[in-house]
């Protein structure tokens, strides 16, 4: 069974979807860390050649910094911080399409002197692969990058004898963070045939890794300084982590292959999105420089101060005063016009304020113009304060002053309504002892027709038109905003701290599944030792052929090389699935647990198979993983399951996907459906499957129809 090829996305190639449940963003996401040993003013040249991609993409910001824009499905942002420790320089930016949104930051630090730090990060909302972003290329062309002692460049480079040495001294550099990439000629190959053919292969590792090509003498040379474990395969491709450990088996297994056969039976851009997949991978586990670890976290608590700033509450009590006309904001009388039009201010108090100064609240995507300083709280020049009229100043008293109650009567409000006013705008008389209200003016009579609309707004938004519920509104409204920012600020530590675990556990991780590995390799080889003692010491019988001795097979190291590893064991196993959907486990399986689990699986198939036939066994695969055999292959009980789950063997969709294929002489429709399967290791974040069926009693053998991703199953 194959699954459908995955339809071209047009921006970014589309062929490394994966499902969703099964997400691991570390193969995907595009992340590339650059050490800049350049002297001169790169920050510069940076933001230049930043600007410049931005423009290629139609994002034009403004001159000056900060500065943003926002619309047409973009958001974009520069901003600098300077610091006694050096600059940074970062643009987020966020492109939102019929593919997700594709979220880049560009993060510069420099040091004091010369030099610094460059990360590049680039990912999807979807999960899709991230090509290349055409960024990198440039920045390593403008600015002076190392990777150690070795320049980091987006070429492919040909390695014979004469630069055998120059090669393993990067391979050896201590200081070397990249992994480098390598592929071998075969004897008497065009070098210049072979460098392009991995030159197409790593147009995805620009700013990931370096890439080379060992002619066959190299090749050959090579092998003999860092033993077997660390071959090189013509057709092949090894990735060298750094520091890797000469004649180390163990250590071999840090170091990634992609085999001849998955290569071939790639799509040359296919191809190269696998080997990105894989140094996405190793860039992901390189741990993030302090530097800009630091310098992000600076602009991340810059970004929430800018949203979060502290206000007063006697601000807020004296800006809603002045709006409202009943708190002067300024002493004198006289009406403050304002420049803006009323319609367009915002119908809320601005939602900044730093000190004694008032900073204008710009619109999300914008900045402030630099021409527009701040304004001193109370100021004439400040276009947003509306003071009273003259007439009300001299009848009414300050708001720091004590008012006169006014006493009203049936026939004063008889006269009020003579002269065509409503008796509600006549304040009572507040009780004896408690402090009145102030007196408001109609507003025909003592505010202007834009400050009238400007104070209906107000009103619209308080849901009163009384002074004392409004300033008790607002400062509840001002108690919740400083809360609220208080938590945002204690979420972004608990986040820097969490992240900081996540990282310290994912090393740990890491080297456990390697000692795991490791401890599997050496129980393998102990129990072919044994095997081997019990066979040889076992006289065979003359003119009858050798024994196939299984514990003299070679594990295979790939899930790419099972296929042609159980050709081996025909005789009681074949395998029938897709080598493609099998090969796929590669990329994930990087500790090589999982193909080490699925072959022991296989063997256990195999001798199930074989002691049914020779009559050493009777009963279900079942029964022989609960008791095997003497001298057969066993196989966790635990990790065998007979049949999936009845909500999921209940759909036909799952019993579609479970519909494997199997030669005529089981079934004359040339398929079965294979419920049972064994439960590999968990490789990364996905769970990979062996589905297979039995048939030991009819043919004699087990058909194994599918080694791959977990199928789907029914979540109720």
């Amino acid at each position: 069974m194959t699954s459908p090829t995955p339809p071209r996305t047009g921006r970014r190639a589309g062929h490394a979807q994966v499902d969703e449940a099964a997400a691991d963003r570390r193969y995907y996401d595009f992340r590339t860390q650059l050490r800049v040993v350049d002297t001169g003013d790169w920050l510069e040249r940076l933001e230049a050649t930043v600007r410049a991609w931005l423009a290629e993409k139609h994002v034009e910001l403004p001159a000056g910094i900060p500065t943003a824009v926002r619309g047409g499905g973009i958001e974009a942002r520069i901003d600098r911080l300077s610091a006694e420790s050096g600059d940074a320089f970062r643009l987020t930016l966020a492109e939102n399409g019929d593919q997700g949104t594709w979220l880049t930051e560009i993060l510069a630090v420099t040091k004091p002197g010369a030099g610094g730090r460059i990360s590049v990060t680039v990912r999807n909302s979807e999960n899709r692969f991230v090509n290349r972003p055409r960024i990198v290329p440039r920045l390593l062309e403008q600015i002076d990058v190392l990777d150690g002692n070795s320049e980091l460049v987006d070429d492919t480079w040909i390695v014979a004898q004469t630069h055998l040495r120059e090669f393993v001294n990067v391979l050896g550099d201590p200081e070397r963070n990249a992994p480098i990439f390598v592929t071998a000629a075969r004897p008497g190959a065009d070098l210049q045939r072979v460098q392009d053919w991995m030159a197409e292969r790593s147009r995805e590792l620009a700013g990931l890794a370096h890439s080379y090509v060992l002619d066959a003498a190299s090749n050959a040379i090579l092998m003999r300084q860092l033993g077997e474990s660390m071959g090189i395969k013509p057709g092949s491709i090894r990735s060298f982590a750094p520091r890797p450990k000469a004649h180390d088996p163990e250590d071999a297994l840090r170091h990634r292959v992609i085999g001849t056969y998955r290569l071939e039976s790639l799509h040359p851009r296919a191809a190269a999105a696998l080997v990105g997949r894989i140094a996405r991978f190793e860039a992901s586990s390189r741990p993030e420089a302090v530097e800009l670890r630091d310098a992000r976290r600076s602009f991340d608590r810059k970004a929430l101060d800018d949203r979060f700033r502290r206000r007063t509450s006697t601000d807020v009590t004296r800006h809603a005063g002045a709006v409202l006309g009943t708190a002067p904001a300024t002493p004198g009388p006289g009406v403050l016009t304002p420049r803006v039009p009323s319609s367009e201010l915002p119908p809320r108090l601005p939602e900044t304020r730093s000190g004694q100064e008032y900073v204008p609240t710009s619109p999300v995507g914008s900045e402030p113009s630099p021409t527009d300083s701040p304004v001193e709280k109370g100021s004439p020049s400040d276009p947003r304060i509306v003071a009273p009229p003259a007439e009300v100043e001299s009848s009414a008293a300050s708001a720091d002053s004590p008012v006169t109650p006014v006493q009203s009567s049936p026939e004063d409000a008889d006269q009020v309504a003579a002269q065509g006013r409503s008796p509600s705008s006549v304040e009572s008389m507040a009780p004896e002892g408690t402090p009145a209200q102030p007196m408001l003016a109609p507003a025909e009579e003592r505010l202007p027709a834009e400050t009238t609309a400007l104070l209906e707004k107000f009103t619209a938004l308080t849901g009163t038109s009384d002074l004392a519920e409004a300033i008790d509104a607002f400062q509840l409204m001002n108690q919740l905003y400083e809360e609220a920012g208080e938590r945002a600020r204690e979420d972004l530590q608990e986040r820097e701290r969490l992240a900081d675990e996540a990282a310290e556990q994912e090393q740990i991780a890491k080297a456990l599944e390697l000692e795991l590995s490791g401890e599997l390799s050496r129980r393998r080889t102990a129990e072919q030792n044994l095997r081997l003692l019990h066979v040889y010491n076992q006289p065979e019988e003359p003119g009858t052929d050798r024994k196939l001795h299984l514990a003299e097979l070679p594990a295979p190291e790939l899930f790419s090389d099972l296929p042609d590893a159980v050709r081996a064991l025909e005789k009681y196993v074949r395998f029938t699935g897709d080598p493609r959907l099998t090969a796929e486990l590669d990329e994930y399986d990087h500790a090589g647990l999982g193909v080490k689990r699925c072959w022991e699986g296989i063997i256990a198939l195999h001798d199930y198979a074989r002691a049914t036939v020779d009559g050493a066994h009777k009963g279900s695969f079942y029964e022989y993983l609960r008791a095997t055999p003497d001298g057969y292959s066993i196989f966790p009980l635990s990790h065998y399951a007979a049949a999936e789950s009845e909500s999921t063997m209940g759909k036909k969709e799952y019993a579609r996907q479970r519909t494997l294929q199997v030669p005529e002489s089981v079934d004359s429709s040339g398929y079965v459906v294979m419920w049972a399967h064994l439960k590999l290791l968990k490789v990364g974040r996905i769970s990979p499957r062996l589905h297979f069926h039995d048939d030991a009693t009819g043919t004699g053998k087990v058909y194994v129809g599918y080694i791959g991703r977990h199928l789907g199953i029914s979540s109720g």
